[in-house]
């Protein structure tokens, strides 16, 4: 498991709903239509790869589990757990807003690290993300590290040259 990093599923609960202590909780919120996979309107393919579809369907168990693995894809920005050691550290370039967790993800993939979604565990933002919802200098953000994550990304062949794997 020392190449593996653990995908907790993140999920959106409508604001003044009680945030659920289960996942038996967060799937009846999710089917009342107050609870959604994390920026699932506003960036489906950011957290699509996590495949929320096939989780839900996953039967009951106990406790947290390794219930499958996924590939990386862009631009997928997972929340996860990772081992202490051996994991590349966050670049403290992206500041604000925009390409942090997918530069680290997609480093992540580049480096040889395999990704597992947990059953039993998840993660909850309060709040549906919507458009319009951000602070106004968020655009000027995205710009500034999406120029840096083309080069982050160029700089990962030379990081990682004998690495297959690409972004």
């Amino acid at each position: 498991w020392e190449r593996w990093v653990f995908v907790v599923p993140a999920f959106e609960v409508r604001a003044g709903r009680r945030l659920p202590a289960t996942k038996a909780e967060l799937l009846r919120l999710w089917g009342r239509g107050d609870a959604r996979p994390f920026y699932g309107t506003l960036c489906p393919r950011c957290h699509g790869p996590t495949g929320y579809g096939r989780w839900r369907g996953l039967p009951p168990g106990p406790g947290v589990r390794v219930a499958y693995e996924v590939t990386w894809r862009d631009p997928w920005e997972p929340f996860y757990v990772g081992p202490a050691r051996g994991v590349p550290p966050f670049d403290p370039r992206f500041v604000q807003y925009g390409f942090n967790r997918i530069s680290q993800a997609c480093e992540l993939h580049v480096a040889g690290f395999r990704f597992a979604v947990l059953d039993g565990a998840f993660v909850v933002h309060r709040g549906f993300k919507e458009h319009g919802g951000f602070h106004g200098g968020r655009e000027d953000e995205l710009r500034r590290n999406r120029r840096l994550f083309r080069s982050f990304r160029a700089a990962l062949g030379q990081r990682y040259p004998r690495s297959p794997r690409r972004c």
